[in-house]
């Protein structure tokens, strides 16, 4: 996946943000690596649906795991999961788009009313 910087990353952004659960995963490691257990509590969805969000992030290197076996298998039990370097600056990224829209519906609220 491309760096947020370059031309054609805000589709590919789009586009991964898209899949369920992508979101929840990327927010819940803003605290620091977790386990799967702890992922699945706080994302709160299937262990199937998690692991497919996991394995999506992990193909983009957004999210790496202290195991180094294979993405598409399952992961040991204890793996802790955390975000990389990239997915560090996508999180920031996506805050920051989200302020942004937070803010533009604020101000076109209040424009509309007016």
């Amino acid at each position: 996946m491309p760096t947020p910087s370059e031309p054609h990353s805000v589709p590919d952004l789009l586009e991964l943000v898209s899949h369920p659960h992508v979101l929840e995963v990327l927010d819940a490691l803003i605290d620091g690596p977790m386990m799967f257990a702890a992922l699945r509590s706080q994302v709160r969805t299937g262990r199937r649906e998690l692991a497919a969000a996991l394995r999506l992030v992990g193909a983009r290197g957004l999210v790496t795991r202290t195991d180094s076996g294979s993405w598409d298998a399952d992961a040991p039990v204890d793996a802790v999961y955390r975000h990389t370097e990239l997915g560090r600056v996508v999180v920031e990224a996506l805050s920051c788009y989200s302020l942004w829209t937070t803010m533009y519906d604020r101000v076109n609220a209040a424009t509309d009313h007016s």
